[in-house]
């Protein structure tokens, strides 16, 4: 399936990725996967991502997408790099968002004990039919058995921009 980058022509369409509206002029990804409701073979869709997104949420696909691409993106050894751990981490792309545990209920998917309430835990999410899909939560000293990696700091980032460079640092010293 051919994937492309290009410029947003309208602010209407929202990215996959974290759901946020993808402004005019933006540089955006375009995943194309075949329609499923389209009468006839080749019927295209088109699911569009932040640059960032795309990346961190669909790397194989958007390293496809870079490789064909003739826009200049400012950030793209970065961007690179990223999918390229997506790649080779397969469970690293459902890296979603870091807070404290508000309860202490839920169970980590890694060593199926609780996650107690105010330790870090780290959230997931499984691509599913053309949607991401909340899979629970990760302890934060689980990242590296689960993930294989502890290289998380940039998509945790990304998709919590509440959280503050401090509570990055203490995120990471529980990796």
């Amino acid at each position: 399936m051919p994937h492309l980058i290009e410029r947003a022509s309208s602010g209407r369409a929202k990215c996959r990725g974290c759901g946020e509206k993808i402004p005019s002029g933006e540089l955006r990804f375009g995943e194309q996967l075949p329609n499923p409701f389209a009468d006839g073979d080749g019927a295209l869709m088109t699911h569009w991502f932040h640059l960032p997104c795309a990346a961190y949420r669909r790397p194989e696909a958007f390293i496809e997408g870079l490789a064909e691409t003739t826009e200049t993106i400012d950030n793209s050894a970065t961007l690179e790099h990223e999918a390229a751990l997506g790649v080779a981490h397969r469970r690293l792309p459902r890296v979603s968002t870091a807070e404290r545990a508000p309860t202490g209920r839920a169970n980590c998917r890694a060593c199926k004990t609780l996650i107690e309430k105010d330790t870090w835990r780290i959230a997931l999410v499984f691509y599913d039919d053309g949607r991401f899909v909340p899979s629970g939560f990760i302890h934060a000293k689980c990242v590296k058995d689960y993930i294989e990696t502890t290289e998380i700091g940039p998509r945790v980032k990304h998709f919590s921009p509440a959280l503050s460079e401090e509570d990055l640092e203490n995120l990471t010293l529980d990796l």
